[in-house]
């Protein structure tokens, strides 16, 4: 509206350059006033034209400001580069901004023509971009400080996958050690073998007419025996109807039943106690 009635007080002027019959005065003076007349509407032309590709430029800093944060899966650069060239991008068309309004602000000075307007134009147009620079200057500093606290974050994660590493590696060792010594507090020996075999394995003495067999505990292999867990063995079948247990173990801590006309089996009814004297079990049929 304000650029309508200067151009209509521009006509006015005209007019009184011209005579009332439509002819144009010819004077130095009035030829002066027109050549100054139409500088100035070339002037405003030209700054009318520019303020709007000002104003145009404007509109597509805020149309980029928008995809500043947005990434592609596709790109080969991770997710902060892609952010950063972005940021590149911005600053870049913020820089061309500052230099056209740097532009029109020393044609304005060389012009009084909407001086007032397009100052006050110009000076809203250079806030928004101050606001824009700051802008950028805090998502820079907010990039960088992410990627320091993600760098960080790593960096502990990996200390810790390292420490539970060990901590499992640790606790693994222990834990094989703990059931290998389980295992060893609960190993016992069995041999369950006729007189012959007995005395064949050097663990039996006597079994004649006036000489009782025994256990003979001075010539034990373990090799020679069958290596059990006493959590898990609490019976023992003997292939023959007669047995009897040679080692020494608490007679009321087992029995031994009759399973059929040539087999029996020895059963622990009290493992603490069966195990209490000794952990060699030699078993006669």
């Amino acid at each position: 509206m304000k650029k309508i009635c200067v151009f209509g007080g521009l006509f006015v002027l005209m007019c009184t350059l011209v005579g009332c019959d439509g002819k144009t005065k010819s004077n130095p003076e009035a030829d002066s006033l027109r050549s100054e007349l139409r500088a100035q509407m070339e002037a405003m032309d030209e700054m009318s034209l520019f303020l709007d590709a000002v104003n145009v430029s404007m509109d597509s800093v805020i149309g980029m400001e928008g995809g500043i944060l947005r990434t592609s899966g596709e790109s080969p650069l991770s997710q902060k580069e892609q952010i950063k060239q972005n940021i590149e991008s911005y600053k870049l068309i913020l820089q061309q901004q500052h230099e056209r309004l740097d532009v029109l602000e020393k044609k304005l000075k060389d012009s009084n023509a909407y001086a007032g307007k397009m100052q006050k134009t110009i000076a809203a147009l250079k806030k928004q971009l101050e606001e824009k620079d700051q802008a950028i200057v805090n998502l820079t500093t907010e990039l960088e400080q992410r990627n320091f606290d993600i760098a960080a974050l790593k960096e502990n994660v990996q200390r810790l996958n390292i420490e539970v590493a060990d901590l499992v590696e640790d606790t693994r060792a222990k834990s094989d050690s703990i059931d290998k010594q389980d295992a060893q507090l609960n190993e016992a020996y069995v041999f369950i073998g006729s007189k012959k075999e007995l005395k064949a394995a050097g663990l039996a003495q006597g079994g004649t007419l006036f000489k009782k067999l025994k256990f003979d505990a001075s010539n034990v292999d373990k090799k020679l025996f069958q290596k059990i867990d006493i959590r898990k063995s609490t019976k023992f079948t003997i292939p023959d109807d007669d047995a009897e247990v040679l080692t020494q173990m608490p007679a009321d801590s087992y029995k031994i039943t009759k399973t059929g006309d040539d087999s029996s089996e020895l059963i622990i009814t009290d493992p603490a106690q069966f195990w209490s004297v000794t952990r060699v079990l030699v078993i006669r049929y």
